[in-house]
């Protein structure tokens, strides 16, 4: 195989959590930050890799080893790679709710040549990640594989449609790490999900239902679930009318109501989580607030106005500056 360098961002979901498998929609913006995978023909039968994290190696064929090899394993099956050793780098923090997973899978398979569209090379990394223990949707990928610089990404996953949204410096967005790491496999996500498809059984997909088909639910947690994911795709379709408005007003409204429906509906949120948004949201000049990702830990997304500075007692934060795209290019 020939040398690639491929790139990837993380994402920040500006408002719609848990509705990408639930052919629900959602709006998402690339972080500046990402992870970078150069490829290079290896041993042949075998997977080595050298990352920021730690190093791996296993047979391609039968992986062993932990979730990031076994992920990258799937993707050269998928790619028909004899043989490959994987250079891994990244600023993107892990288990911060910024979808490092997904950049790293996005910048393997495109490193190894996985070829075809956005939805084709998000399906791969999808099913690799699921190989590697993560039950995950389209969203992070597509994000990843989508975004333009300087707008958000709007995804419908009834059709995987997608548009381009632009975000103007009428709105100020900034990233807040709250400190709490979790990863989905040790997280309720998974239980998140079939609590959705329980609900779904009962009144169909939850991104196509409505407040009326919610109503007719009479196991009270799976109408909580199913009322976060209505109301959330409202609330992504009000965003995108506030962002196309330079509406900042309504913007942080959304995210304020969003964050609420993760906290109360969905019990995404912890203590932590929320005394680090609390003390955000008291800050001047900030207008919104809400988790971002799926939840139990991670990252905060501030709409605040276009001077405002965000401080988070020490904690990381990042203006965020809505940035392009995966990319790939022949290594050296």
């Amino acid at each position: 195989m020939a040398t690639a360098v491929a790139s990837s961002p993380g994402r920040v979901t500006v408002i719609g959590e848990h509705t990408d498998y639930n052919e629900g929609r959602a709006l998402g913006v690339a972080t500046a930050q990402r992870t970078t995978v150069k490829a290079a023909a290896g041993t042949p039968g075998a997977l080595e890799i050298t990352s920021t994290i730690g190093t791996a190696s296993c047979a391609i064929d039968a992986p062993a080893g932990p979730p990031f090899a076994v992920l990258a394993a799937a993707l050269a099956r998928a790619a028909g790679v004899q043989g490959v050793r994987l250079e891994v780098t990244s600023d993107l923090p892990m288990g911060a709710g910024l979808a490092s997973s997904a950049a790293y899978a996005v910048a393997v398979a495109l490193a190894l040549g996985i070829e075809g569209d956005a939805v084709t090379v998000a399906r791969a990394c999808q099913a690799a990640e699921r190989e590697a223990g993560s039950d995950v949707g389209l969203l992070d990928q597509l994000v990843a594989l989508e975004a333009r610089e300087g707008t958000a990404v709007l995804i419908g996953f009834e059709a995987l449609s997608v548009a381009h949204v632009p975000v103007r410096g009428a709105i100020g967005l900034t990233v807040v790490d709250t400190g709490e790491r979790r990863a989905l496999r040790a997280s309720p996500y998974a239980q998140r999900r079939a609590e959705c498809a329980r609900a779904a059984e009962v009144i169909g997909p939850l991104g196509r239902a409505t407040a009326a088909d919610v109503a007719t639910l009479r196991d009270p947690v799976l109408a909580r679930r199913a009322r976060h994911v209505v109301t959330e795709c409202a609330r992504v379709d009000e965003a995108r009318r506030a962002l196309e408005a330079d509406d900042l007003g309504a913007l942080g409204s959304l995210l304020d109501a969003g964050h609420a429906s993760l906290r109360d509906e969905f019990e995404a949120s912890t203590p932590g989580v929320e005394a680090v948004r609390d003390a955000v949201r008291a800050q001047p000049g900030i207008a919104g607030v809400r988790l971002t990702g799926a939840g139990f830990g991670g990252c905060l997304v501030v709409a605040h106005e276009p001077d405002a500075s965000v401080a988070a007692q020490g904690r990381w934060t990042t203006r965020l500056r809505p940035g392009a795209g995966a990319s790939v290019s022949p290594g050296r």
